[in-house]
């Protein structure tokens, strides 16, 4: 067991994240566009525009899977990368692959952050007045 490991390279952390993410999400939303926010989900104008409504709610709940996995899947890879080059050549040669997985980390982190924004900013947009 390392001493020292990546709080994201534990699901339950990733999961957290994305959890608290898409709440944060949830509540813009409502903030922004009040009860009006809910026709987003629960459309009984036509056939059509309920079936897409349940489908906008699944993916809700497909975010947060996909948002924990991505999360966890690229560190966790990572640390299993380091650990094999430890085990492989353990002193000098896994040197320039922490300097990699800091990259990663920092490049995780951004898309965390921007795919949390454009989500966001998708739940802020209103589509009430939209004639087709």
């Amino acid at each position: 067991v390392p001493i020292l490991r990546a709080g994201s390279a534990d699901l339950n952390m990733t999961l957290a994240l994305a959890i608290i993410s898409m709440v944060v999400v949830q509540i813009v939303g409502f903030k922004t566009l009040g009860f009006g926010y809910l026709k987003k989900f629960f459309n009984f104008s036509n056939p059509v525009n309920f079936f897409v409504g349940i489908l906008e709610l699944i993916s809700e709940f497909a975010k947060v899977v996909s948002f924990a996995f991505r999360l966890f899947g690229n560190i966790f890879a990572g640390e299993v990368l380091l650990a094999v080059m430890l085990m492989l050549v353990p002193y000098f040669v896994p040197i320039p692959f922490y300097g990699l997985e800091i990259f990663v980390a920092a490049i995780q982190a951004f898309v965390f952050a921007m795919l949390t924004l454009v989500f966001i900013k998708l739940a802020t947009i209103s589509h009430a007045n939209e004639n087709h």
